[in-house]
């Protein structure tokens, strides 16, 4: 008989584990954030979207939007 209640226990902790990663894993994502009638999602920025006015090639010549030669 003790088999039987052994074989009962592990099937029993194993839902529990199961049920339980299951609903930590839907309790933890990212859920919209609603104030009154209007949803707000969180914004995210992913590092390429950020870094592309960042060329340094860009900013590099100081003297690029001179016309005129200063030294004449």
């Amino acid at each position: 008989m003790s088999k039987k209640y052994l074989i009962i226990f592990l099937v029993l902790l194993v839902l529990v584990l199961v049920g339980g990663s299951y609903y930590w894993k839907i309790k933890t994502q990212q859920k919209p954030v609603v104030t009154d009638t209007v949803v707000v999602t969180p914004v995210v920025v992913s590092p390429t979207e950020s870094a592309q006015g960042a060329n340094p090639y860009d900013k590099t010549n100081p003297f690029s939007n001179i016309k005129v030669n200063p030294f004449e």
